[in-house]
């Protein structure tokens, strides 16, 4: 069965062109106009996500987005706009957004957003109480064991891969660099401990009782809790 999309667009060629684009790539798909049309057309059919450009007559792309998130947790949402300032994009993903893509944008990349966001949608729940980290490397991402997802770099992957292998045993400095690929003896190691505050303090920020990575002083790094890596994402 296809995926569902409402594609909320007031430029009504746009709107009418991007349907038929989605919907020869194997989408459900809906054009709407406004949050107003939104709203009508999720009381009476339902999607799993909503395409959404920003500038709308009313109320505009944020607020819906903030309402969707509050009302629909499980709908997926991309934002779809000119608006390409960092502070814009934040604003998108503070906003409740899935995914935030600044105009004119390649259809291509369009559909292969929508179908990683579907993807995550449809993974099962994480189960309450869990005690594990899972780390989805191919999606960039890492989920808490209160089933919070954050998104992470590549650098990030690499670093928490070579925690992984070892359980909750140390890592040390050494083999976190040459996992980066860099020499050891010629690497500057402020920056690998640059790059590990900045991965701890994303962890803490949404799992602060339970913060998982630990500097050991002189030797490495550990990760202190069950550290899984799930890559089926396919």
């Amino acid at each position: 069965m296809s995926s569902r999309i409402a594609l909320v667009e007031d430029d009504e060629d746009l709107r009418d062109e991007m349907c038929f684009q989605l919907a020869r790539a194997g989408f459900d798909v809906f054009g709407c106009e406004d949050g107003v049309s939104l709203d009508r057309h999720l009381a009476g059919s339902g999607c799993e996500l909503v395409v959404m450009d920003l500038g709308l007559p009313g109320e505009d792309g944020l607020s819906i987005s903030a309402r969707l998130r509050a009302t629909r947790p499980g709908l997926g949402v991309v934002m779809l706009t000119a608006r390409g300032r960092l502070q814009d994009r934040l604003d998108g993903l503070d906003r409740g957004a899935d995914a935030y893509l600044v105009k004119p944008v390649d259809t291509r990349e369009l559909i292969a957003v929508i179908q990683t966001v579907l993807r995550r949608l449809a993974m099962p729940m994480p189960t309450p109480g869990r005690q594990e980290w899972l780390l989805r490397y191919r999606s960039l991402e890492i989920v808490s064991p209160e089933g919070k997802v954050i998104s992470i770099s590549g650098m990030e992957v690499i670093l928490l891969r070579e925690l992984a292998k070892t359980g909750t045993e140390v890592v040390a400095r050494r083999q976190l660099i040459e996992a980066l690929g860099h020499d050891y003896l010629l690497f500057d190691q402020r920056r690998l401990d640059t790059a590990m505050s900045r991965l701890r303090h994303k962890l803490e920020e949404v799992s602060p009782e339970r913060s998982p990575i630990r500097a050991v002083r002189g030797v490495g790094y550990v990760f202190a809790m069950p550290l899984r890596e799930d890559d089926d994402i396919t």
